[in-house]
């Protein structure tokens, strides 16, 4: 290792599933899609980066926030 410090933590299942609130199957399809960060197995257990959830979190709500391009098209008409 060169010495950096790392800025993240690893979440559980649980953990990412209180940011998500989803059922498992939900989590892993998400994984499976690319719609979700894949975890990292550390033996035999699942963890997830904070870091790359909550980038997935910012996606998330800069997606919310962002206009409905249909929905603006058909208002022009």
């Amino acid at each position: 290792m060169t010495g950096s410090a790392i800025s993240y933590t690893l979440l559980s299942t649980s953990d990412v599933q209180k940011i998500a609130p989803v059922s498992n199957v939900t989590l892993w399809r998400w994984v499976r899609d690319g719609k979700f960060p894949a975890p990292i197995q550390v033996a035999k257990n699942n963890f997830w980066r904070s870091d790359e959830v909550a980038a997935w979190m910012d996606e998330m709500s800069s997606r919310r926030g962002a206009p409905d391009r249909k929905a603006l098209s058909q208002n022009r008409s």
